[in-house]
């Protein structure tokens, strides 16, 4: 997977590669990572490793530990659950803002990401991602607070590694187009609480599903 020469630096290359990885569980919590092999894998100086690393210790998915060198972070059930109980009060918001303040063609733009969510899941869980990513990228527009959004991409970061497991559940994928659905109604028709509520419902969905599978996970270990 060497990376390719293109505008991004290649530090920023690095980090979406790295950060792609431990989403789809190619690098699993609690495993190590050593310099060398990512120099090899991406193809890149090991002071582009370094700095990639260092970027994605800020972000909590990985732990540079003294004497063992980085290991992919590790979710406690805990820790999950007030992460979803953030993002569910900073995506809330920005839904009950957008139904505020959206306008047309903000609302439009925002009904055009929720359109390309289909009942059945795309092939690739890259191309999920891209699709749902944009999908929130419409609904910061149209709240018109980008600090909701940039707090928001904080913890969405943090849990990137439960994204997989929540997007991948039986019949997740029609029940996830029908929740944002009705967020995306209530806001066309600027029912800011509506929009809240269901924002929420969305969010805690996605939250139980997480939890259970880190649960079970403890208790396989224990």
């Amino acid at each position: 997977m060497t990376l390719e020469r293109r505008a991004a630096p290649l530090r920023e290359q690095a980090v979406e590669a790295l950060r792609a990885s431990i989403v789809r569980g190619e690098l699993a919590p609690g495993a190590r990572i050593t310099e060398k092999s990512l120099e090899l894998r991406l193809g890149v100086s090991r002071t582009v490793v370094r700095e990639a690393l260092r970027q994605l210790e800020s972000e909590r998915l990985v732990h540079i530990q003294p004497g063992s060198g980085p290991v992919v972070a590790e979710l406690t059930t805990d820790e999950a659950r007030q992460l979803y109980e953030v993002r569910a009060a900073l995506e809330a918001t920005a839904a009950r803002l957008a139904a505020r303040h959206g306008d047309a063609r903000q609302i439009r733009a925002l009904q055009a990401a929720f359109a390309r969510i289909g009942e059945q899941p795309p092939s690739s869980l890259d191309e999920q991602l891209a699709i749902k990513n944009a999908f929130y990228d419409a609904l910061i527009a149209a709240s018109r607070n980008q600090i909701i959004g940039e707090q928001l991409a904080n913890v969405q970061a943090r849990i990137s590694q439960l994204r997989a497991v929540t997007l991948s559940a039986p019949n997740r994928q029609p029940a996830m187009r029908a929740e944002l659905g009705a967020v995306v109604d209530a806001i066309a028709r600027g029912d800011a609480d509506a929009a809240y509520d269901h924002s929420v419902a969305h969010v805690m969905a996605a939250s139980a599903i997480a939890l259970a599978h880190l649960e079970a996970h403890e208790e396989a270990i224990a």
